[in-house]
């Protein structure tokens, strides 16, 4: 039992790493108020590709230069969208069409099917001295992807931006009340396109990561989703950092036992354990969306004149 617990873990906290990459530029994104980030699974997809193709050429740590890169260019295309008077939701929607169809079409043409799939250097591995005898923490911390102790300083240095930084402090005026830090000196558009680019880079570097971390090969598509599962996780972690890490974690518990049950017998079929992200996520969201509703409605009659 406590081996199967162990194998869990490593798959979760290894699916969950581009979650929390994505999810911490996503919640930057939103604390901005500059909308919400449809275009994530174009870039993270877009990401992936533009990783193992900067690995093939200069080594896995050009492969997440070139992610964030790609990431970049996303996040510049959507504030130019805004910008010109789109529809945030039109201009998110056309970049993950973008995304999807001009990953498949530049792997494809840089990697065509008749030839052997293009294989790269992945992210190296780093072991905690100390935590071997450990029975449980060890394993989770031996041989452990690069990516994965990036997501947990990423994580931290989000929850000290919005705590404690003025720039996080500015950020978190502009989403709140755009008129009054307007009235105060802070640029508006500045801090949103700062916020969109941020997001754009942690969307590049989660796809990156996502090729990368173990895999060191990209397939069309192969995002499976992940965009749009990030945002179901900022919104239940309503934006915080920690929040986010956490609830990547659990929909990637998830996602861990979908790929276990392709090799162990875990008595449903495998096609079930596949749907679990999904389905946990919107049960997560359907319940937090009643304790909200709850919430509103509790504030409100309280503040029923008498």
């Amino acid at each position: 039992m406590a081996e199967f617990v162990v194998l869990v873990l490593i798959g979760a906290i290894s699916s969950a790493t581009p979650l929390v990459l994505a999810g911490l530029g996503e919640a930057v994104l939103e604390r901005s108020g500059a909308g919400i980030g449809l275009g994530l699974e174009g870039t993270i997809v877009c990401g992936a590709l533009a990783g193992v193709l900067g690995s093939a050429l200069a080594g896995p740590w050009a492969g997440l230069g070139a992610g964030v890169l790609t990431g970049l260019a996303f996040g510049a295309l959507y504030t130019a969208g805004l910008a010109c008077g789109a529809d945030g939701v039109l201009v998110g929607i056309t970049l993950t069409l973008l995304g999807t169809g001009l990953s498949t079409y530049v792997s494809q043409v840089a990697d065509p099917s008749d030839q052997t799939a293009l294989s790269v250097p992945t992210l190296p591995t780093i072991s905690v001295p100390g935590l071997d005898g450990i029975r449980v923490l060890g394993p989770l911390f031996t041989g452990t992807s690069v990516s994965v102790y990036l997501a947990i300083a990423a994580t931290v240095g989000a929850w000290w931006m919005f705590r404690s930084s003025r720039f996080g402090l500015r950020l978190r005026a502009v989403g709140g009340d755009p008129g009054s830090a307007a009235v105060r000196g802070i640029s508006v558009r500045g801090h949103r396109t700062i916020a969109a680019l941020i997001a754009g880079g942690c969307g590049g570097l989660a796809g990156a990561v996502l090729s990368l971390s173990s895999i060191g090969s990209f397939a069309p598509m192969m995002s499976s989703g992940r965009g749009f599962i990030v945002l179901a996780v900022v919104i239940l972690a309503r934006r915080h950092p920690i929040g986010v890490a956490a609830a990547a974690l659990l929909i990637g518990i998830f996602d861990s036992l979908a790929l276990l049950a392709q090799t162990r017998s875990l008595g449903l079929p495998v096609e079930a354990y596949q749907l679990l992200p999904w389905i946990a996520a919107i049960v997560l969201l359907v319940i937090d969306g009643r304790h909200r509703a709850r919430r509103v409605h509790h504030l409100s009659h309280h503040q029923e004149p008498t």
